[in-house]
């Protein structure tokens, strides 16, 4: 029993040293620009790629990709207008998601091969987005934002410049975890988008978080929940860019074989939900070389606003600031009466940042909403992206849904 015990305390400690490790700051080498590896990934498989870089109006310069076709349609030859589907990734994550887990099981290739013309987005701040008009990322005045800036600014001009691409008046949109976020916050705050999107499909979304449960984010909410001068020294910094610490970890310690690569899957569970038995294991390596991606500071504080506060509203400045920015001392609250797109919601027990009765409480406000409650106990808030059985669980019934929402209103040929 004892023995036990004591190697179950080594096996949390290392977990939360190397937890510690990947938030040390500054010092450590930044291999951002070596770690785009998205195209990469995606010519490796024989699909075609495409990179656009899109300028936000408040002039950030981020870097998207496109799959507009699959090797499996031969035939295609670009004549063949395909619907569009844009994905938007999670916090620290990056358009990587979407096709580390292979051609035959992640959601950008099975699209393409279903007929999508693919959009992948990256948000501000992540390994394919640090770039500005004015501002060098090294600077705080680069990170002086939230993921409302992202939703407002980004995601608009994102969607945007898809839909002109590819000349099309309407795409399906899919996100995970803070991508679910910033999508609430561009249809609340800037209702004609709207009519921009066909279907929407959010995995483990995220808005309302009274029930939140990351141990982290109680302890944060201590002391980040709300406008302090910790909250003001702690925003606007860069957080958890990719650096040569994490390099060595992919490689001698997420490798498979590796003795500690527990340690790996450990700090998933740790963030998303434990005891997961859904995992692939042998996606570890590639998570580990993509993620963390990078964010600011400001993202983080603000979602432990929302913790504090229960309530979905702007980033509380202070009521100082909030009186000059707001005209009125507390954050406005999103209005999500204004999402009039009907939204699937795919959510489960064991997701620490993405609670049940946070997402059926937010089904309630919603003009129109689909739930559907994943049929596994321990499936946590990364089994929606990596699991083994992913595509049956989740990525089938999305294109599926999609396929007859395109077949139902075929008669719109601008899609």
């Amino acid at each position: 029993m004892f023995a036990s015990r004591h190697i179950c305390y080594l096996n949390v400690s290392k977990l939360l040293s190397l937890f510690l490790i990947l938030l040390l700051p500054g010092g450590l080498t930044k291999l951002v620009s070596g770690h785009k590896l998205t195209a990469l990934l995606i010519t490796n498989h024989n699909y075609p790629v495409e990179e656009h870089i899109v300028h936000t109006l408040d002039d950030y310069i981020l870097t998207i990709y496109r799959i507009p076709t699959s090797p499996k349609h031969h035939q295609s030859n670009g004549s063949h207008k395909r619907p569009v589907v844009f994905l938007q990734h999670g916090i620290l994550c990056a358009s990587d998601d979407w096709i580390i887990n292979g051609p035959e099981t992640s959601l950008a290739y099975m699209f393409a091969d279903a007929g999508y013309d693919v959009w992948l987005g990256n948000a501000r701040g992540n390994t394919y987005s640090r770039q500005h008009k004015h501002i060098h990322p090294d600077t705080s005045d680069f990170w002086r934002f939230s993921w409302h800036e992202i939703g407002v600014y980004d995601l608009a001009a994102m969607l945007d410049f898809a839909l002109a691409e590819s000349h099309s008046s309407s795409l399906h949109f899919v996100a995970h975890s803070q991508g679910t976020t910033t999508f609430f916050v561009l249809m609340s705050s800037l209702p004609s988008y709207n009519e921009k999107v066909r279907s929407v499909h959010l995995l483990a979304p995220i808005a309302y978080m009274r029930n939140h449960s990351f141990i982290l984010s109680k302890l944060g909410g201590l002391f980040l929940g709300s406008h302090s001068f910790l909250s003001s020294v702690l925003g606007s910094m860069e957080l958890l860019p990719i650096t040569g610490v994490q390099k060595m970890m992919c490689e001698h310690v997420c490798s498979v074989g590796s003795m500690f690569q527990f340690l790996c899957s450990g700090l998933l569970d740790f963030i998303g939900g434990w005891g997961t038995q859904h995992l692939n294991q042998t996606l570890l390596t590639d998570v580990c070389a993509t993620h963390p991606a990078g964010a600011s500071t400001s993202q983080i504080i603000h979602y432990l606003q929302l913790y504090t506060s229960g309530d979905f509203r702007q980033y509380d400045y202070g009521r100082e600031q909030n009186e000059i920015i707001y005209q009125q001392p507390t954050p406005p609250s999103y209005n999500v009466q204004n999402i009039k797109s009907c939204v699937d919601m795919y959510y489960s027990d064991n997701d620490y940042m993405s609670a049940v009765e946070d997402v059926e409480y937010l089904a309630t406000l919603l003009p129109c909403a689909k739930l559907y409650r994943i049929p596994y106990s321990d499936w946590n808030h990364y089994d929606f992206l990596w699991s083994s059985n992913v595509k049956e669980v989740i990525n089938d019934r999305i294109i599926e849904k999609m396929l007859r929402y395109d077949l139902e209103h075929v008669l719109d040929k601008s899609f």
